[in-house]
């Protein structure tokens, strides 16, 4: 094994105490790593971390896969090596150190044609990445880097807002109504899609608690809409529609909110982003402000060729009067199953339409950019 495969400074290390013949090297390893909880990490220099992935070899192992993306190059560009004379499998990153990022890992053999992906047994860090309805959540093993941006609105002790569950429209839409402590409006209005996601999982609740107590942003009301059919955000003009012409009049009938579109936001993430995109498009006249989680611009539908179908509508459509702000993980690149593109490049090709045809973004300090900003992604670069 190569110096330039082994660049962990704790696993050469150990394979020279291996080949030393130190008897309780293997020991002594595991039993640190499970008293870290946490997957390898050493400083590689001021602006990155080694983070070296590992798994524990019982005897069925024929190798292990880090699965950090969806796309099709993940499997097997981050296969595990194994470590000589030892039953270590790793491998090893070199990521910024303000990373914050989940992962899953592959152990081989699986059955032909099949993932049998789990949770890292070494890392006691989770994250739940979705809620399912009947307690079929998704979890990952969670990676934060020592440089990774805090989340002070997790722990702060700072006035509440309530939120309180609707069914607004008397259809069986779950709607989440955020509302802040402040008595008087009218207030800016955010439309989260996803709304149990953006509420039990991104903890937008707390987070507007906590800038508005800071006094990051004003007093806001938020919506966060239920979308337990999640193909009605792939662009759907009827569900477009439901947002704008009925779902917002009934919160500026029953709520103190501004009417002016420069102070009402959609938003969401994945296909929510591409989702709330589209429902600036189709009505600006409502929705002045747009922003978007790694948005999924690649999207087409079934009969067309071609990818990233919603650029392609807003080249053709007159400059709005919208304004935006994109978000995507900057470890979004594995190539796609599809052979098109990966997150990172549809999201750029989104921001450099979107610059051509003059729409300003991302927004200046001081607007909702803050929502996502605190939470510790970068913008669209």
């Amino acid at each position: 094994m190569t110096d330039e495969l082994l660049t962990s400074v704790r696993l050469r290390q150990l394979r020279a105490d291996l080949e030393r013949g130190v008897a309780a090297a293997l020991d002594d390893f595991w039993h640190e790593v499970a008293e870290h909880g946490t997957s390898l990490i050493e400083p590689a220099d001021n602006e990155h971390c080694l983070v070296t992935f590992l798994w524990r070899d019982t005897g069925a192992t024929t190798g292990c896969v880090v699965v950090q993306d969806w796309g099709a190059d993940g499997l097997p560009e981050h296969h595990m090596t194994r470590l000589p004379n030892s039953n270590v499998w790793f491998y090893t990153r070199r990521l910024p150190a303000d990373t914050r990022t989940t992962y899953q890992l592959w152990p081989l053999p699986t059955p032909p044609d099949t993932f049998h992906l789990r949770l890292d047994p070494l890392n006691s860090q989770r994250y739940v990445a979705y809620l399912g309805e009947d307690d079929d959540n998704i979890e990952f093993s969670l990676l934060e880097l020592p440089a990774a941006l805090p989340q002070p609105w997790l722990s702060a002790d700072v006035p509440c807002g309530a939120v309180n569950l609707h069914d607004p429209l008397n259809d069986g839409r779950r709607v989440w109504v955020y509302t802040p402590v402040a008595e008087r409006g009218p207030f800016p209005l955010l439309v989260f899609f996803d709304g149990r996601l953006y509420k039990d999982l991104l903890r937008v609740p707390e987070m507007l608690d906590y800038l508005i107590a800071e006094g990051k942003i004003p007093p806001i009301v938020a919506l966060l809409v239920d979308n337990v059919q999640r193909r009605e955000l792939v662009c759907d003009p009827a569900f477009a529609d439901y947002i704008a012409t009925q779902l917002v009049p009934w919160a500026r009938q029953a709520l103190p909110i501004h009417t002016d579109p420069a102070a009402t936001l959609v938003g969401g993430s994945s296909y929510g982003g591409l989702g709330a995109a589209f429902c600036g498009l189709q009505h600006s006249a409502v929705f002045g402000l747009v922003l978007s989680q790694t948005g999924w611009f690649r999207w087409r539908p079934a009969a067309d060729p071609e990818f990233e179908w919603l650029a392609r509508q807003y080249v053709a459509a007159p400059r709005l009067p919208l304004r935006f702000y994109l978000d995507v993980g900057s470890l979004e690149n594995a190539r796609m199953d599809d052979d098109g593109p990966n997150h990172v490049v549809a999201n750029r090709h989104m921001r450099d339409v979107l610059q051509a045809k003059g729409q300003p973004q991302p927004y200046h300090p001081g607007s909702p950019q803050l929502l996502v900003s605190i939470i510790g992604v970068s913008g669209v670069q």
